[in-house]
């Protein structure tokens, strides 16, 4: 469901095949197992036997008919089955080839609806798996034998939107699967309000999204595209027709467009115009049809921004709680009261799970708890704060996978899911003081529960139950365990039970359109509580019994709205036969039951050793690195579980215009990580300096080995991260040439560093090694604590940085260095929303003197903005930044660029330089050392837009920037323009 590395990354085909990345990986103790199938080859660890074998016969059974419409079958893959995590998502990679299924399914019934976690992500996942074999084809496929997956990742997904990779994927589960998103229509919400409120925007903002207004992903705008062109078309292989046109010749540009247009007709922008203005109207005309509820909405807007404040909950004192955020919020709980709005707290990184729940002043939500360093292993704690005493504190234990959270009406007790690594789910009840379990239900039929409630006297619970066989809603004996279900089970979306009195509040999208609807716990009978326009979520009731709220969508974003709780207003549930466009796709592959016939095939599971698939080659042949700057020929390896990455090759360097061997392996199977890389080859220096042209040229030989701690600390509202790392290395020069020529006429050739500089003066190139052995030691530590971050943020609002690094040549070789460097930042809001002041600072010291066998090691900081500079032995440094947003056009220059923000940044940098030249005369043997200090100082503007290029989903950043300096000994005063792609001048 979320797709790794983006196509430009792909492109540069492994520009980062050398880089060693954190790898997401479990712990070394975990033990892995494998199933195969003719077509699938499924990991999983131990444990988790049962549904590593479903998972198998599962996928391949949908193997044959999930392909059809694309008109290919998949070779054999690896899909591994990631149980340690609490995230609920999947993905398909090409680095290297295979798939991911995080096993935790997630509460939010507007998200799972009434399928299978597991069965879910096979539909969508396998869907990914065929879109790629697909791709294999025409000039791809020669790309695939000339460089590799990732060559064939990146020219696939260049000559087909994004949109059509996970539209497809949507509508294949929807076809498939009970329950797919296409049947949800809480996923379609916003696209449709959109559409109905006026605001058809273009095809270049619909797709590629905006800053200024809220647009759906891709996934959504996918979706509707697939389904239009299959509906009126009826002809479910039409988009593997196109996409096999696209494919063929992926580096014509807009071919997929063309291919639309050899196909339909229409290109792509037509299509889109004409599928939004279909919808449109049919949903228009079902609007127009019904009687909507009057309410009243509780609350202003102090702006247009799209917001939504959902889940109310309300309060003893007439307040209302909700759950605040958007394209400029991020999660908050705030406080409605009138036209007040309060903020309360700002939870870490949330685990949605469709609700919230409160008592007593204190509210509950489950959020993510990481593992420090297994980035595939992590957790979901329930966090309680209680706002009167400002206390916030985890319930239970920080290493579980808890989905949900709700309070009994006396606060003393948290009702939960829990979701076993072993993919059985159990009802929870703790202590809240303790956090101790007080009882776990058995639930040996491995029921999916959900989105559970108290009664008011706190004797049961009522819970969202799915089966096989479909969803209904139960009631659950809070002290024994006994449970009953209310309604029938059947394919319908039930969510967000509440109970009130005699009712039972529920959502459900039976009408084809979210609404609120009640049970009546006495006789059974059923009410249709709220006719939305365009949909009704999340019901609550005052303390008084007398109001009911609930979300209501708008132009803007959910409101919180209220209407009076009144049940003999409401209608009695009458269920209409709709015709939805998820039935076209049902109907076209005519498999509507097909995950209710799986074969429960007993396949042999077997022991999988990691060291047999360490070598795993996924990239190979030429590619050129994301700087442009080297050509290289080698291959890339990475094994299936991301413990071990390996690259080997021969790399040409297009400015030095020499070429070198490389290799480096990552091993990142233990706490630490281990890195030892590999380098030889020729290198080459140009230098310009004292009227002389100057040409450097040697063998270079490195070998380097060192361990790297990552550690990701999160624990709130702020990202933090802390990186330990130390290596020692040796690097050995020989055949080392220094040529020195002025206008054609060579005055040197020899293996000096040295230059003339000023009549019988020498100048010694410190930071450039000459024959001899470097022997040398690095430590880096970095730290960063960083505000989480809304859509529009560009910075952190909030925020800490601290880097050090030291170099320093341990003894043993032929050259003497050292260096040390600290960098720091401070972020803090502007004066705007989106305005960030934020500061930087750092002190660098490296080693000099007259020792002609010194070498500097590179400079380790940023300095003054404009400037030129000579070496120094210290260098302290201040930058002071002002950046805010000039505007959001949104302004789209035909199908080659879409500009959607252009940004300022305003900056004061400061620095101060210490140390010495050193000049020698030979003859003598004086050394001349005039002083290099100068302050810098330098005022400037950055300005930058953020655009697409060619239809590309990825956003670029370019700009320029305009920089007055002040005058020193080096630089002339004056202003100095630089172009600028991201903060990096050129």
């Amino acid at each position: 469901m979320k797709k790794i590395l983006p196509f430009f990354v792909a492109l540069c085909c492994c520009g980062g095949v050398y880089a060693q990345a954190v790898l997401e990986n479990n712990p070394t103790g975990l033990r892995w197992y494998q199933v195969n199938t003719p077509h699938f080859r499924v990991l999983f660890p131990e444990g988790f036997d049962a549904q590593g074998i479903r998972m198998a016969n599962t996928l391949e059974h949908l193997h044959t008919p999930e392909a059809k419409s694309l008109g290919t079958k998949p070779r054999k893959i690896s899909v591994v089955l990631q149980n340690q995590s609490s995230v609920s998502n999947g993905f398909v990679s090409q680095f290297p080839r295979r798939s991911e299924f995080y096993t935790m399914p997630p509460q939010d019934y507007n998200f799972v609806g009434t399928n299978d976690w597991l069965n879910l992500l096979a539909s969508h996942e396998y869907r990914h798996i065929v879109q790629y074999q697909h791709a294999t084809r025409g000039f791809n496929r020669l790309f695939y034998y000339l460089f590799g997956n990732p060559t064939l990742a990146g020219m696939a997904q260049v000559s087909a939107p994004q949109w059509f990779w996970e539209g497809d994927a949507v509508a294949t589960e929807t076809a498939f699967t009970p329950s797919g998103r296409g049947k949800i229509p809480n996923f379609n919400l916003v696209f449709r309000t959109n559409l109905q409120e006026g605001r058809t925007f273009n095809y270049h903002k619909q797709y590629l999204r905006s800053f200024k207004h809220n647009i759906p992903n891709h996934y959504v705008l996918g979706y509707n595209m697939i389904s239009y062109l299959r509906r009126k078309t009826n002809d479910p292989e039409i988009w593997g027709k196109i996409t096999a046109r696209s494919w063929s010749v992926p580096f014509i540009p807009f071919a997929f467009s063309n291919a639309i247009k050899n196909k339909t007709g229409m290109y792509v922008t037509d299509l889109f115009r004409e599928m939004a203005d279909s919808y449109r109207k049919e949903w228009e005309a079902e609007v127009a049809s019904l009687t909507l509820t009057p309410f009243e909405r509780i609350h202003g807007r102090p702006s247009r921004t799209y917001t939504d404040y959902a889940y109310p909950q309300p309060q003893e004192d007439g307040s209302v709680l909700v759950m605040k955020s958007g394209n400029s919020h991020i999660a908050q709980f705030v406080r409605l009261k009138g036209d007040e709005e309060e903020k309360v707290f700002t939870p870490g990184f949330v685990n949605d799970a469709g609700m919230l729940s409160t008592a007593y002043d204190a509210v509950v939500w489950t959020e993510y708890g990481y593992d420090p360093r297994w980035r595939a292993r992590n957790y979901s704690q329930i966090k309680l704060y209680d706002w009167n005493r400002h206390q916030r504190r985890v319930i239970g234990s920080k290493h579980e996978r808890y989905g949900v959270a709700a309070l009994s009406p006396k606060g003393d007790r948290i009702v939960t899911i829990r979701s076993a690594n072993d993919y059985q789910v159990s009802i929870v009840i703790l202590e809240i003081f303790t956090g101790k379990p007080l009882h776990e239900f058995p639930n040996p039929e491995n029921y999916f529960y959900a989105m559970p409630r108290w009664s008011a006297d706190g004797q049961y619970l009522y819970v969202v139950k799915t089966t096989r066989a479909g969803k209904t809603l139960c009631r659950i004996d809070a002290e024994t365990g006994a449970s009953e279900d209310l309604l029938p089970i059947r394919q319908e979306n039930l969510g967000h039970p509440v109970p009130m009195g005699q009712y039972l509040l529920f959502n459900s999208p039976v009408s084809g359109i979210d609404n609120i609807y009640a049970l009546d716990l006495r006789d059974g009978k059923r009410y249709q509580v709220t006719s939305s326009r365009y949909g009704a979520y999340n019901p609550a009731i005052s303390r008084d019994s007398a109001t009911l709220y609930y979300n209501e969508q708008s132009r803007d974003g959910l409101d919180v709205v209220k209407t009076p709780f009144t049940p003999a207003a409401w209608k009695p549930f009458e269920e209409k036969a709709t015709k939805q466009v998820y039935q076209v796709l049902v109907e076209q592959e005519g498999h509507p039951g097909l995950l209710d016939s799986v074969p429960t095939t007993a396949l042999p599971v077997k022991r999988y050793a990691r060291w047999k698939g360490v070598v795993n080659p996924y990239a190979w042949g030429l590619n050129v690195t994301n700087d442009l700057t080297r050509i290289q020929a080698g291959i890339a390896s990475q094994d299936i579980l991301s413990t071990t990455s390996i690259s080997a090759g021969y790399a040409y360097d297009i400015n030095e215009r020499t070429g070198f061997w490389q290799a480096g392996v990552s091993y990142q199977g233990l706490y630490p990580i281990i890195d030892l890389n590999f380098q030889r080859g020729d290198r080459n220096d140009d230098e310009r300096a004292f009227g002389n042209d100057i040409e450097f040229d040697w063998t270079e030989t490195t070998v380097e080995g060192g361990l790297t701690l990552p550690l990701l600390l999160t624990r709130s509202k702020y990202s933090q991260q802390l990186s330990i790392g130390g290596a020692v290395g040796i690097t050995k020069v020989s055949s080392f040439e220094n040529t020195i020529s002025r206008q054609g006429e060579v005055l040197y050739k020899g293996p000096a560093r040295a230059v003339p500089a000023f009549d019988t003066l020498l100048y010694v190139y410190k930071d450039q090694l000459s024959n001899g052995d470097l022997l040398y030691n690095r430590f880096s530590l970095t730290y960063s604590r960083l505000l989480k971050t809304s859509y529009r943020d560009f910075n952190y609002r909030w925020g800490q940085t601290l880097a050090a690094e030291l170099y320093n040549t341990p003894g043993g070789g032929d050259f003497e260095g050292r260096l040390w460097a600290v960098r720091g930042a401070l972020y803090f809001p502007g004066i705007g929303r989106h305005h960030y002041l934020y500061a930087r600072a750092a002190y660098q010291e490296s080693q000099e003197g007259i020792n002609t066998e010194l070498y500097t090691f590179r400079n380790r900081i940023a300095k003054p903005r404009g400037y030129s500079y000579p070496n120094n032995e210290k260098f302290t440094t201040l930058s002071v930044n002002y950046a805010l947003p000039l505007w959001y056009p949104d302004i789209a220059l035909g199908p080659i660029l879409n500009i959607q923000r252009i940004k300022l940044n305003l900056f004061y940098d400061y620095g101060e330089g210490t140390g010495m030249e050193y000049y020698y005369n030979p003859d003598s043997g004086r050394v001349y050392r005039p002083l290099t200090d100068a302050t810098y100082e330098s005022v400037g503007v950055e300005t930058t837009f953020d655009f697409n290029f060619m239809r590309f989903l990825p956003r670029f950043e370019l700009g320029f920037r305009t920089t007055y300096r002040k005058a020193n000994i080096y630089n002339t005063s004056g202003t100095v323009l630089e172009f600028i792609i991201g903060s990096i001048g050129f």
